[in-house]
């Protein structure tokens, strides 16, 4: 019987990493013989997954260099599916550095001058020690600690609450500080996002009959702090970027070019009210 492709460890590097090594990912989807594929976020929320407000408030939050983690028990939930729709939207002045699980070797900490910390993502394929090529152990916490120097975090986990998300990275070892310094918590069940938390503060978003209840006000705050906008401002672009979502599925506009297309270019809007 043939069997599942699997190494005792990561790949490792033998010279230090730099921008151009990290900037591509390394079997960002685990490893598997045939990789998911990609969906885009029109097509995530035509399909139910997540409306196009909780959509638009993690990609404003992403594109802000705000911190996202995406949790689901169980395996094959929909979370790098749902990651990856919302990595296509960020503009390109946010630097993307794709860390190597157990071999990461945190070179990138070394290149301040070619990868600053304030428009640097780090991302993490998972949070767990299923495979070597997810991040777990010290090196998860080194990772969740470099947020105190500027970096941003994206990356997903098992988990099938916030709160067991959250007891679960403090098991680790990771600091409340740091936890604190994550911006989103979405929590996916069945392939469908059932609640958008700010962790260990806040609820944002949880799944109701017929469709999610947001908490606008907090949404907006957010936002605004991660744009520097003010609250109006930053509802304004929430709603109109929900808007473009919503215009795109209702045109049946799924092609993953043609949506970066459409919405890429919102980037660059300024809600021209600043805090």
């Amino acid at each position: 019987m043939q069997q599942r492709p699997f190494a005792s460890a990561a790949p490792r590097s033998a010279r230090p990493l730099g921008p151009i090594d990290y900037a591509t990912p390394v079997a960002w989807w685990g490893w598997s013989w045939e990789p998911p594929v990609p969906m885009s976020v029109s097509e995530l929320v035509a399909a139910g997954d997540m409306d196009a407000r909780t959509a638009a408030v993690a990609w404003l939050v992403l594109a802000g260099h705000g911190s996202v983690l995406i949790a689901a028990e169980q395996p094959h939930s929909g979370k790098t599916t749902l990651l990856t729709a919302l990595l296509d939207l960020l503009p390109d002045r946010i630097d993307r550095v794709y860390l190597r699980g157990g071999a990461e070797t945190f070179d990138f900490q070394s290149q301040m001058d070619r990868l600053r910390p304030s428009t640097t993502l780090l991302l993490a394929n998972e949070l767990s020690s299923h495979l070597p090529v997810y991040l777990w152990g010290a090196k998860a916490i080194r990772t969740f600690s470099a947020l105190r120097d500027g970096y941003a975090l994206a990356s997903t986990l098992h988990a099938d609450s916030s709160a067991e998300a959250i007891a679960q990275l403090r098991e680790l070892g990771v600091e409340a500080s740091d936890l604190a310094r994550v911006d989103l918590l979405l929590v996916m069940r069945a392939r469908s996002v059932v609640s958008v938390d700010r962790p260990l503060a806040a609820s944002l978003v949880s799944a109701a009959a017929g469709g999610w209840r947001h908490d606008r006000v907090a949404e907006a705050a957010l936002v605004a702090a991660r744009h520097g906008w003010t609250s109006t401002a930053a509802e304004r672009a929430i709603a109109s970027r929900a808007e473009r979502i919503a215009g795109l599925v209702a045109r049946r506009v799924y092609a993953i070019p043609a949506v970066r297309a459409a919405l890429v270019p919102s980037n660059d809007q300024d809600e021209g009210e600043h805090s």
